[in-house]
């Protein structure tokens, strides 16, 4: 392979006029820019999934068990008791969700409000823990801050009357989750019982588990475990249509870039036309010297690998850069109200750049079969013959 290496190596960087090698340079660029471009939004996509996974995993418990119809749950202890007892089980915790409306002078939004028995849990948290605590969004959409008071409306649980109570916020926290932060707000455990009147009931179970990824199995085994009326469902089941939605994206936007590198590999099986084209002599008098059929197919095959494989490293140099540089100085902002992110995620796999790069070899490495098997067909007589 030595000498097809040399002969190939010396047509890329010596053979041929202006013209053809700039027909090289810009089938060169044409890889690099493909391959660049598709690290670039792999990592852009793996960044925003990347982030929506930890902040809902920030926002949501990994497993949460409720009972059928959203009834309220009574006794609930002895199932904490249960669930504990069983394999994989970090933590257990009650919680009570309620529908509200908050008000402050001319302001006011409707909530969810929860309620926790360890407010320290809360992310993002900002002031104290006791008294109302208000997603960031939501306390501006009040125009509140710590130590201001808003009024709290519901209907009671047990009747059909208007309840209120004035509340001071003692805290803003920041649940990463655009949703989150605009509509809910967090209270004690007994407070939100009290306010409810619901008495030593709860809406359901906060589970946080060891092993976030076998949340699906943990659920299946709490249900059997705990069986009807409640039931166990878990953070990535509450979040199917998001992922799959995510997924399809970052699908159709793999295919997409592949398509483009493509093309831009195409370039390569014209570069190697026209080399062939103005080689045909030097095939021919190679043919007449003994070279085989094979060592021709092979030098001009190595000529579109060599092409390829210098695009590629082109390519995988500027997505790496351009990436870096994103996600170190961050200077796209995004509106947080649409993506959930005030700047573009960004997040490098190693395995992203070995795939791609193997692939963009893999493609100009097929691209270089056809011209390099119509110069291995040549006959070394009628190549020279009209030279």
């Amino acid at each position: 392979m030595k000498t097809e290496f040399f002969i190939a190596r010396r047509h890329i960087t010596r053979s041929g006029g202006a013209f053809r090698k700039m027909v090289s340079v810009i089938s060169i660029g044409g890889v690099a820019l493909g391959v660049g471009a598709m690290l670039i939004v792999m990592a852009v996509e793996n960044g925003f999934h990347k982030s929506l996974k930890d902040r809902i995993l920030t926002s949501t418990p990994h497993v949460v068990v409720m009972r059928f119809h959203h009834e309220l749950i009574p006794g609930y202890k002895a199932i904490i008791s249960k669930i504990k007892r069983m394999e994989g089980i970090k933590t257990v915790e009650p919680f009570i969700s309620e529908k509200g409306i908050l008000k402050n002078a001319d302001e006011q939004e409707g909530a969810m409000i929860r309620g926790i028995d360890k407010t320290e849990k809360i992310p993002g948290l900002t002031g104290g823990r006791d008294g109302l605590i208000l997603g960031s969004i939501l306390a501006a959409s009040l125009s509140v801050t710590v130590g201001d008071s808003v009024t709290l409306f519901s209907i009671a649980a047990n009747s059909s009357r208007i309840k209120t109570k004035r509340y001071v916020v003692s805290g803003i926290f920041e649940g990463g989750l655009y949703e989150y932060n605009s509509a809910l707000a967090y209270m004690p455990l007994e407070e939100t019982q009290k306010f409810f009147e619901i008495g030593d009931q709860i809406t359901g179970l906060e589970i946080e588990i060891n092993n976030i990824y076998k949340a699906p199995e943990i659920a299946k085994r709490i249900n059997t475990g705990i069986g009807f009326p409640y039931y166990a469902t878990h953070w990535i089941e509450m979040n199917t249509n998001l992922f799959a939605a995510l997924k399809l994206e970052k699908t159709a936007m793999f295919i997409l870039l592949l398509l483009i590198t493509i093309v831009a590999c195409f370039g390569i099986c014209v570069t190697l036309i026209m080399l062939i084209i103005q080689k045909t002599r030097e095939i021919g008098v190679l043919r007449a010297m003994g070279a085989s059929a094979g060592m021709i197919k092979r030098t001009f095959m190595l000529e579109g690998v060599l092409i390829g494989t210098t695009g590629t490293i082109i390519g995988v140099i500027i997505g790496f850069v351009v990436s870096y540089l994103l996600s170190k100085y961050k200077f796209i902002d995004l509106p947080p109200g649409v993506y959930g992110v005030d700047t573009l995620p960004v997040y490098m796999r190693f395995m992203d750049f070995i795939i791609v790069s193997f692939g963009a070899i893999f493609i100009s490495f097929i691209t270089s079969l056809y011209p390099a098997t119509r110069a291995a067909k040549l006959l070394p007589a009628e190549a020279i013959r009209y030279e």
